[in-house]
């Protein structure tokens, strides 16, 4: 049974409002693993004031507690300015508590010897990092944080925002937008109102245009995956375009590049060539990559594999997908197919395809659209994505998506550019039936 909350009067720095907040100091993931979640997405001991909605992390003790890792720490903010014998006491009784509603065989040693952590910050670290997840892309993960205070500071001081825009250009990649997703979704579980975050997307989506990775169809041609790589070239998506294309970059791929290279003139040969050698170093850097990291993600598909709802486990895991995931899945559908195994095939396909669902659902509905019709190859499909999607047809999304041209234009071929352009005119017409 989870450890209750303790309900406690505080005072609104801002306003000076009192009102009655949650206090939560121990987490016990043997109890209650959700809590874990909550406590990395700042959900925690946190106030925010009903009158005018100021709101932060209270200042409160906390034991955290991983059975499963033998890890125990505990915090004591400094702010309170409790003596050591004091804050040894307390700290005491919280470990006490937990141990004692252990049964004997679980009390183990580790119990003796409960980390502190002397900043709250170092706490989330501390659990992050033994979760596997490495120093730098902790550092990664506040640098967005903090660049998402300051973005949302300026939410409604457009010209503040436009500055912002301009200075953290590059770091507004598909990463930020996805840990724009993950805050919007939570603060929809918890039932909160402050649209802040969501006024913040939609901003920034009409002020920057956003590269999402996406693999080619099975049927796709070696020169339709070069264009497709020659599409991200240079952006975010790059690389997890590499590697969800990995096991198409064969042989017969780079002598049909090396061709299309001899046969090209000026601007479009230099464009081939840079491609070719960013791809081989990019091939370079993938095998080289750690063997821990391909088996960690081996692990993870044998994992997600053995789920009855491949759609349910791929969101739960959504964090987990880097380019040795997407490498390895490759890699075992290709093997799939040498040998035959239509079941297995089937199977590895289901999930790559509710893998990309995932991480496609943390995307605003209409960069979802844009990202499907870009992966329809004929008219027909691009018709039936967009009738089954009608109600997000608008001007908004016509803006949106000529937006997504401009960014995309000067890396296609014409034949792709042309397909583009005949999907807006499919949506355009669309929009002309429903206005009558």
């Amino acid at each position: 049974m989870p450890y209750p909350v303790i309900p406690t009067q505080v005072k609104c720095p801002q306003c000076g409002r009192s009102f009655v907040a949650e206090i939560t100091t121990i987490i016990d993931l043997g109890e209650d693993p959700e809590r874990k979640e909550r406590l990395l997405r700042g959900q925690i001991n946190r106030a925010v004031c009903p009158d005018c909605g100021a709101g932060g992390l209270l200042s409160s003790p906390l034991l955290y507690h991983d059975p499963a890792k033998e890890l125990l720490l505990t915090y004591m903010p400094p702010e309170l300015g409790l003596s050591s014998d004091d804050q040894e006491r307390f700290l005491g009784r919280l470990v006490t508590t937990v141990m004692d509603s252990l049964p004997p065989e679980q009390r183990k040693g580790y119990f003796l010897r409960p980390r502190t952590l002397l900043t709250f910050e170092s706490l989330l670290d501390t659990i992050l990092e033994a979760d596997g997840i490495s120093k730098e892309a902790l550092q990664a993960q506040r640098r967005r944080m903090t660049l998402l205070n300051q973005f949302i500071a300026a939410v409604d001081d457009d010209a503040t925002l436009d500055q912002l825009v301009a200075e953290h250009k590059a770091e507004l990649n598909y990463e930020f937008f996805l840990l724009l997703a993950e805050l919007i979704e939570a603060e929809r579980e918890q039932g909160e109102t402050d649209d802040a975050i969501e006024r913040l997307r939609s901003k920034l989506l009409a002020r920057v245009d956003l590269a999402v990775p996406h693999a080619a169809p099975a049927d796709a041609s070696y020169d339709q995956v070069a264009d497709l790589l020659l599409e991200s070239l240079g952006s975010d998506a790059w690389r997890a375009n590499v590697a969800l294309n990995f096991e198409r970059l064969d042989y017969g791929f780079f002598q049909r590049l090396t061709a299309r290279i001899d046969a090209a003139e000026g601007d479009e040969r230099q464009r081939l060539t840079e491609l070719r050698e960013q791809l081989l170093q990019e091939l370079d850097a993938i095998r080289n990559a750690s063997q821990q990291a391909q088996d960690e993600a081996a692990l993870l598909i044998m994992q997600l594999l053995e789920a009855d709802d491949l759609a349910a486990i791929a969101a739960e895991h959504l964090r987990e997908y880097d380019e040795a995931f997407f490498v390895v899945l490759q890699r075992y559908l290709r093997a799939a197919q040498q040998k035959g195994d239509t079941r297995r095939v089937e199977r590895l396909q289901a999930l790559m395809e509710a893998v990309r669902d995932a991480m496609e659902s943390q995307l605003p509905p209409s960069l979802q659209l844009i990202t499907r019709l870009a992966r329809t190859w004929t008219p027909a499909e691009s018709n039936a994505v967009l009738e089954a999607q009608r109600a997000l047809l608008d001007d908004a999304f016509l803006q949106q998506f000529d937006a997504y041209l401009d960014s995309v234009k000067e890396h296609l071929a014409g034949e792709e550019l042309a397909r583009l352009q005949q999907i807006r005119e499919q949506a355009q017409a669309k929009m002309a039936i429903q206005r009558g």
